[in-house]
């Protein structure tokens, strides 16, 4: 075991940072040096914002999931398997509000409009909407009807 001393850490980092973060894949300039608080012991050099994630992930699992740090792992795994399985064809309340919310925020009338048309808006639908306020309403509208 070797100690790696406060005025060490630069130097060791800059010696160790890998081409992209190894969690995250990203490309950086902003390396930190990352370390088990358990243990003590560096892991590697990772990006800020993995070291961040990484960190409230562990946290998270070992206080509020009263987990074990060897079962992290496992844990993550079984994380991963269940993002990657195929979703459901039922819609949440809550997904269509988020949904609805999209597209109020994130596209334009012009967006909006060939949404609707995508969904099903007749002529008389899309002239009835003045504004945006109706046509996030015909949007939430026809967006429910189509899982009903």
């Amino acid at each position: 075991m070797t100690y790696l001393s406060q005025n060490q850490i630069k130097e060791f980092r800059e010696a160790n940072k890998p081409v992209s973060c190894p969690i995250l894949g990203i490309k950086t300039k902003d390396w930190v040096l990352d370390h088990d608080h358990q243990t003590g012991m560096v892991r590697g050099v990772i990006s800020r914002q993995a070291n961040s994630l990484l960190g409230k992930v562990e946290n998270f699992f070992l206080k509020m999931c009263k987990g074990q740090k060897e079962d992290l792992p496992d844990t993550l795994d079984a994380m991963a398997a269940y993002l990657e399985q195929e979703v459901t064809d039922v819609l949440h309340p809550v997904g269509l509000t988020q949904l609805t919310r999209k597209f109020a925020n994130s596209l334009t009338a012009a967006e909006q409009v060939s949404e609707l048309k995508d969904l099903g808006a007749s002529e008389g639908d899309l002239a009835s909407c003045k504004n945006q306020k109706q046509r996030k309403e015909l949007f939430r509208k026809l967006t429910k009807n189509t899982y009903e």
